[in-house]
């Protein structure tokens, strides 16, 4: 009876034997997975960071688009500020001729002084030197500062957590 007592022990022991390695090699297939899963989520991290790479640069792209029809916008407000400056210039030549017309016809009338503060209203209220209209705030200022001291526009974008894109503008517009 011992002997079938040692017995059972043995092939229990054996028992439980088999099923740590049973358990070992499933535990042991499982870590593979992991790793498995590890690789997928790396891979899908890496087209994640390509295809915003691909956006980054359409959307640098877009912005150079935009940048150069603003340009081009401007060049054109410009000669149309130029062409009406010159007609305001044509405007107040003629009239002044006008004026001087009317001082030979009557004497009495002692109009220079009245001739010069018109002239002088006229260049108050029409400068004759038009630059580019651009209203500056504090960030605006910052960034004409940087780009002017020979910053990159990266890394001015960085700096002022602003698009590079909009550094760029910014910075065109005001050279």
């Amino acid at each position: 009876m011992i002997e079938i007592f040692y017995v059972c022990i043995v092939l229990v022991g054996i028992f439980l034997v088999c099923v740590a390695l049973i358990w070992m090699v499933v535990e042991k297939k499982n870590a593979r997975d992991y790793r498995q899963d590890i690789d997928e989520r790396r891979y899908e991290l890496q087209q994640m960071i390509e295809d915003a790479d691909k956006l980054l640069t359409e959307l640098n792209n877009f912005s150079t688009y935009i940048v150069d029809r603003l340009e081009e916008k401007q060049q054109i407000l410009e000669e149309y500020i130029n062409i009406i400056d010159e007609k305001i210039e044509l405007l107040n030549q003629t009239q002044g001729r006008t004026e001087t017309v009317s001082q030979a016809e009557t004497v009495e009338k002692p109009e220079p002084k009245n001739k010069n503060i018109k002239e002088e209203e006229t260049r108050d209220a029409f400068p004759e030197k038009k630059g580019k209209l651009i209203s500056l705030d504090d960030r605006k200022r910052e960034v004409i500062k940087l780009y002017r001291k020979g910053i990159s526009s990266t890394e001015i974008a960085r700096m002022l957590n602003m698009g590079k894109g909009e550094i760029e503008l910014i910075s065109r517009m005001c050279r």
